[in-house]
């Protein structure tokens, strides 16, 4: 009798060990599985929003005085694809310097001299067909102003990439009201802003 309840014990205990490391072995599974979803998740979302294909042509870069050693870029460029496709978001935006570093443009809604977007408003998206369309957007910063010569780098050219578009674009030159074509574009003194890529030439965003 005492035998067959230390087999019963034993068989017993055996049995919630093994219940035991089931449980584990599944929140461990759980556990692990979890962040792999959310990721797989967030690489679709994206994935809706990237032009691997996309052919895109600078059309031009405009200098946009601002006043008070304030001046500005409007960027307009030509975005059609094989693939039907959406852009939205910011371009990608590098300054190259005399300093020889680069500077990176950071993202706003709304700047000094373009964007027109509200903090609540949507990014626009923008539809990228076999039919080429044209998209723009600008480039806020800042020089030396009061008529003081300024100390800070000039900025020799610009590196673009459109949201989603493997393409990156280089300026090495601008157009100027009542100058004409000129080389550099401008100073960089820690300032440098671009807004959301919108539909058209005027690098406003319409209807925000």
């Amino acid at each position: 009798m005492v035998s067959r309840r230390r087999r019963r014990r034993r068989g017993l205990i055996v049995i919630i060990l093994l219940a035991l490391a089931c449980l584990i072995v599944v929140g461990v599974d759980r556990f692990s599985s979890s962040p792999a979803a959310s990721s797989n998740s967030n690489a679709s979302s994206a994935a809706t929003l990237t032009c691997p294909s996309a052919r895109v042509e600078l059309l031009g870069v405009t200098g946009m005085p601002g006043g008070l050693g304030h001046g500005g870029l409007l960027v307009r460029a030509s975005v059609s694809s094989s693939a039907t496709c959406t852009m939205s978001g910011y371009p990608v935006v590098g300054a190259q310097l005399t300093s020889h570093s680069t500077a990176m443009a950071s993202d706003v809604r709304n700047a000094y001299l373009g964007g027109g977007m509200t903090t609540n408003a949507p990014l626009p998206r923008l539809s990228v067909t076999s039919r080429p369309h044209i998209v723009s957007f600008t480039v806020d910063m800042s020089g030396g102003g009061g008529g003081i010569p300024s100390t800070c780098p000039q900025i020799n050219s610009i590196q673009i990439t459109l949201p989603g578009s493997r393409d990156v674009l280089t300026a090495r030159s601008m157009y100027q009201a009542n100058v004409g074509v000129s080389r550099g574009m401008g100073d960089y003194c820690g300032h440098l802003q671009v807004t959301p890529l919108v539909k058209g030439s005027s690098g406003i965003a319409s209807g925000s």
